[in-house]
């Protein structure tokens, strides 16, 4: 079922609060089923972005790839990243006796990654752009990154009622997870 635009401005409210710290973001989600497989649509939302940040990254590389090659693997990755920490979680959270909490972290982890692109992506584009001396670009990249992480601690934390370290955890399997992915992909190129 197609989310509404209120749906989508209430879910994004949620994921800007968390960015926040504010645990009362968790309020603005659909915390049931459906929410959690209508926050997929995040996906679509964060689409345009990936690909300028695709692009960017494999600049070097687009040239000897076919059009055909380069879609397919990559749209592939997309879903599989997608999807694969979603699935890992279901389990852990299910292990952990957290099943019922699980739909809202769902749809807090996917809202929040609207946030995390609505920050990165800038800084990927002024540390691109050669503007900055690359020591500070570096620093920007690197500094926005661990703001993201914490940011997606904050919200596996809060959304699965987890210790830090639980929640830590979870955010080191959902970056092994993506870099997998990613060096993966990259190698069918």
């Amino acid at each position: 079922m197609p989310l509404t635009t209120p749906a989508i401005l209430s879910a994004l409210t949620g994921a800007w609060r968390l960015a926040r710290f504010d645990r009362t973001g968790m309020e603005f989600f659909d915390r049931t089923p459906d929410g959690a497989v209508n926050s997929f649509y995040a996906a679509l939302v964060v689409l345009p972005a990936y690909a300028l940040l695709l692009a960017i990254r494999l600049w070097d590389q687009l040239d000897g790839t076919p059009v055909l090659q380069l879609v397919t693997v990559e749209g592939i990755a997309y879903v599989v990243s997608w999807t694969a920490f979603p699935l890992a979680l279901f389990r852990i959270a299910s292990l952990l006796g957290k099943e019922q909490l699980y739909p809202g972290a769902l749809t807090a982890y996917n809202w929040s990654a609207v946030v995390q692109m609505g920050i990165y992506l800038p800084a990927i584009l002024l540390s691109a752009s050669g503007l900055l001396p690359s020591g500070v670009s570096e620093a920007l990249v690197f500094g926005v990154m661990m703001a993201m992480l914490t940011y997606q601690w904050f919200v596996l934390r809060t959304a699965l009622s987890l210790s830090g370290l639980a929640a830590a955890a979870l955010v080191m399997l959902d970056l092994f997870l993506s870099a997998a992915i990613s060096d993966l992909a990259d190698g069918m190129l």
